[in-house]
């Protein structure tokens, strides 16, 4: 009787996994969106707004700023709140940024709108791989939160096609006499606000789905909500399975009870930490910033105008798509480890590549598909390992709060890049900025080689416990 109620219990588990953590991925197309629109309003920016090298650092990098204030946010307030409530409070938060953006009427209300947005943006990166982390089976969860970076590809590819569309129809539009005056306005020099009003979708699309999913069962039984959590899982699990997860997490959950989140900076639990916040920074800064947010700018001065700069980074968000669905096949059978040594490897020999190039005075596609060959080792390997192995090594205790900490860094160290490339750009040769990214990616190898832990195929319980048994 009890297989009977087993085999039943399993039986439209995997579409219900995939659901809820398709949904909660989603967020990663808020992030994936708003990671590039600003790079397609640039030049229209700095030309209605006068801006300086700095200034455009700051109007670039702000937004990231804001996202490290909200992924800190994030952890203590999803380890209080939930992390459902999480999600729907950032999507909320990405709606009024992009509204206000687009109405925007001087620097001042651009800059706030952004960082608005920031926070929401950040909540939703520390969240939603957290989430997906805590619901999926230790079989999936790799690819599950792999999930996460395949939405971002996608945020990318929609708005680089959206910003494109947009350029395209104000040069073929502003001086027609047959279209409205709202969209006239867009259509002149202002089509910027049309490239941010258009994240509004996505960020309702979001909101709306976010109410279909459950709360994550890890959080209800850190919450006494045992029997709410079993059943979520036995939707995932089966209901065998369900009660064994269950019991896990409480025997867990005992055992840490006096783990304080300042036990992470001391004794065993350092460990993790200074491993989460070294892939953070080494992840992310090894020149992606630099491609999605001045990737039109960059072939702007690769010899393209700007609307064949806009199509030329079309080819990046595409490579980034669908190398990223390479992650999400071999995460889980190759591992994290050998994945994410791959992807520093050939992202170290693009930068070369790269760096050469600029230097040798190459102008056109060759820098075109340097530049995707670097893409398409971040997105098979570098960009979704990250958020597979944070939201995997700490204690379920202090999860939130350690990895709104380890993100926190990845925004730091995005916004840092982003408001210093036009500046150093200014004053050197863009050949010389690839050949540091190249030596960065070799601390990243090391990182690899002597400190991260195999974690595929182990539950985030048996993960947590070898910290406290070496």
């Amino acid at each position: 009787m009890s297989e009977i109620i087993e085999n039943n219990s399993k039986k439209g588990v995997s579409t219900y996994l995939y659901f809820i953590c398709i949904v909660a991925a989603c967020g990663g197309l808020l992030f994936g969106y708003d990671a590039v629109v600003v790079s397609g309003t640039n030049s229209q920016v700095v030309k209605q707004f006068s801006f300086t090298n700095a200034q455009l650092g700051f109007y670039v990098s702000c937004v990231l700023w804001g996202c490290a204030i909200g992924s800190g946010i994030a952890g203590p307030f999803s380890d209080s709140f939930g992390r459902k409530r999480t999600l729907l409070i950032s999507s909320v938060l990405i709606f009024v940024s992009a509204t206000w953006s687009g109405f925007a009427p001087n620097p001042i209300h651009l800059i706030l709108a952004r960082l608005l947005g920031g926070f929401g943006i950040g909540a939703a990166t520390m969240v939603c791989p957290l989430y997906i982390s805590e619901v999926a089976p230790e079989k999936y969860r790799g690819r599950m939160v792999t999930l996460f970076q395949l939405t971002i590809t996608m945020g990318i590819v929609m708005c680089v096609f959206a910003n494109y569309g947009i350029f395209n129809f104000a040069i073929h539009n502003a001086t027609s006499t047959t279209v409205s005056p709202f969209l006239k306005w867009f259509a002149v020099d202002e089509n910027w606000r049309a490239m941010f009003m258009a994240e509004a979708l996505p960020s309702i699309l979001f909101l709306v789905c976010a109410f279909f999913i459950p709360e994550s069962p890890r959080w209800l039984v850190k919450e006494n909500k045992g029997y709410q959590a079993e059943s979520i899982l036995a939707r995932i699990n089966g209901t065998l399975r369900a009660k064994e997860i269950r019991a896990e997490i409480e025997d867990t959950l005992a055992i840490e009870s006096y783990v304080k989140f300042s036990n992470l900076f001391r004794g065993r639990l350092r460990k993790p930490l200074i491993l989460g916040v070294l892939i953070c920074i080494l992840s992310e800064a090894c020149g992606v910033s630099v491609v999605f947010y001045y990737g039109p700018q960059i072939f702007e001065k690769a010899g393209f105008d700007l609307g064949g700069a806009l199509g030329g980074f079309a080819s990046i968000a595409l490579v980034n798509l669908v190398a990223t669905l390479f992650a999400l096949a071999f995460v889980d059978s190759v591992g994290r480890r050998k994945l994410l040594g791959f992807g520093a490897i050939g992202a170290f020999f693009s930068h070369i590549v790269i760096g050469l190039l600029f230097m040798n005075g190459a102008i056109g596609w060759p820098i075109v598909i340097a530049i995707n060959a670097f893409v398409a080792f971040f997105a098979c390997a570098i960009g979704p390992v990250k958020f597979v192995i944070v939201s995997e090594i700490f204690p379920n205790q202090v999860r939130g709060k350690a990895i709104a900490l380890a993100t926190v860094f990845i925004w730091v160290t995005s916004a840092l890049v982003a408001q210093v490339f036009p500046i150093v750009e200014a004053v050197t040769s863009p050949g010389v900025i690839y050949f540091f990214f190249a030596v960065e990616l070799v601390l990243l190898l090391l990182v690899v080689k002597f400190l991260m832990p195999e974690t595929k195929g182990r539950t985030i319980e048996d993960i947590e416990r070898s910290w406290f048994k070496h």
